[in-house]
């Protein structure tokens, strides 16, 4: 059943940053394009909510806010970073937010720590910088702050997930997604105030959201059951290269020989995290 969710979050998160580069790449707005995704995601989670039946309560709000604040910055320089720079590397360093629950894993929740473990992080560090090098095409200092900023904003969104599984085990996940759903809906309407009055409902962000937000409960859902150190990396390194080959085939883009051999250190990193 996991080995299937695995797959499921891959085609998912792999499908939501191939439509938000379609989306970027025309010209398109951002708070436009995450007002369609939070819209999106609240519709087909109130929807499961009321089938299955849903219930007010209180730590979940503050969980689903806290969440939805970080994923909303996440969203939005996502799609700017997309928009500055190359699919392939935007997406493969903000996966490099694993590193984050990783470390709360080995640290803070007691999660043992193999050889295989120390090797992967020492591997993943040296991929970050090698995928970072300067020559590419692309690379500017604007897209650098915007990828390291959606690396971070993810990694504090993947330890609310855990923290809240931890505390909540298999109980309340379609409420936390509601809730961080429509907080990301109130804080991408004030950044994109001044874009309101243009707004209109798109196929790639509607279909984005719905994606997104199922990536998004998958990994809450398999947060209950699997460790952070292994869980993340997993989802990471599978994601990295599902949207390689997408950005490979699909925009065609190419790496420079030395992010080539980063893009296997971190490939290599994160299946030794995995141990």
């Amino acid at each position: 059943m996991n080995i299937i969710l695995y797959l499921l979050n891959v085609v998912c998160a792999s499908g939501q940053v191939t439509l938000s580069k379609v989306y970027s790449a025309k010209g398109g707005k951002a708070h436009i394009f995450d007002l369609n995704k939070a819209i999106a995601g609240i519709f087909v989670f109130l929807i499961m909510g009321l089938v299955s039946g849903m219930s007010f309560h209180i730590p979940t709000v503050f969980f689903g806010i806290g969440y939805g604040v970080f994923l909303g910055i996440s969203m939005f320089t996502g799609f700017k970073a997309l928009k500055h720079g190359p699919m392939a590397l935007t997406s493969i360093i903000a996966s490099f937010s694993l590193i984050i629950p990783f470390i709360f894993g080995i640290t803070v929740w007691d999660e043992s720590i193999t050889v295989y473990g120390v090797i992967g992080i020492i591997l993943l560090l040296c991929a970050i910088v090698l995928l970072n090098f300067k020559s590419e095409k692309g690379i500017t200092v604007i897209w650098s702050v915007l990828v390291f900023s959606t690396m971070v904003s993810n990694g504090v969104c993947s330890l609310i997930q855990k923290y809240h599984q931890l505390y909540f085990p298999k109980a309340y996940r379609i409420e936390f997604m509601i809730w961080s759903l429509l907080c990301v809906l109130i804080v991408t309407s004030i950044m994109g105030k001044s874009e309101l009055k243009s707004f209109k409902f798109n196929f790639n962000g509607i279909v984005s959201g719905i994606l997104n937000g199922s990536a998004n409960f998958i990994v809450l859902y398999l947060s209950a059951t699997e460790n952070a150190s292994v869980l993340f990396p997993i989802v990471s390194v599978c994601n990295v290269v599902a949207v390689w080959l997408i950005g490979r085939i699909a925009f065609r883009e190419r790496l420079k020989l030395i992010q080539a051999v980063g893009l296997i250190f971190g490939v290599v990193a994160v299946m030794l995290l995995s141990y």
